[in-house]
């Protein structure tokens, strides 16, 4: 287990008392939720982990890592996850990427991505909160 993995263990984030119940549940998501293996997780929580993924690897090597990183991930299931958690915005911008992005090693694809209003992880944060109960079995 990496150093930053054991620092922010379960313990760790479970034992904050400054915490808001949001946040506690958004570290949950990341911890609990997200390693487990893509085929044993619920629609909801696929979406979610799916969405969850693609922003954590655009925001440290864009689509080009996104791409050499989950190439194992079929384009229409990311597609479908961002249209689940309503962030259409980015469904559509990764469809350009798949499309076009390669002819410009993905620049503007990538750019859009970091300069639409409201960020993947707002999104993505919503839909953790209002799923809930879904996402947390």
């Amino acid at each position: 287990m990496g150093l930053l993995k054991k620092l922010l263990s379960k313990k760790t984030y479970q034992t904050q008392t400054t915490l808001s119940p949001e946040a506690t549940r958004w570290n949950k998501f990341i911890f609990e939720v997200c390693n487990r293996e893509i085929p044993s997780l619920s629609i909801t929580q696929r979406s979610a982990v799916l969405a969850f993924w693609y922003d954590a690897e655009m925001n440290n090597g864009g689509h080009s890592g996104y791409f050499d990183c989950y190439s194992d991930i079929h384009p229409d299931d990311l597609v479908d996850a961002l249209n689940a958690i309503n962030a259409s915005a980015f469904a559509e911008n990764f469809i350009e990427a798949i499309k076009w992005g390669i002819k410009d090693d993905y620049e503007k694809t990538d750019n859009t991505f970091y300069q639409l209003m409201t960020s993947l992880s707002d999104f993505l944060m919503e839909y953790v909160e209002l799923h809930k109960d879904d996402i947390f079995d």
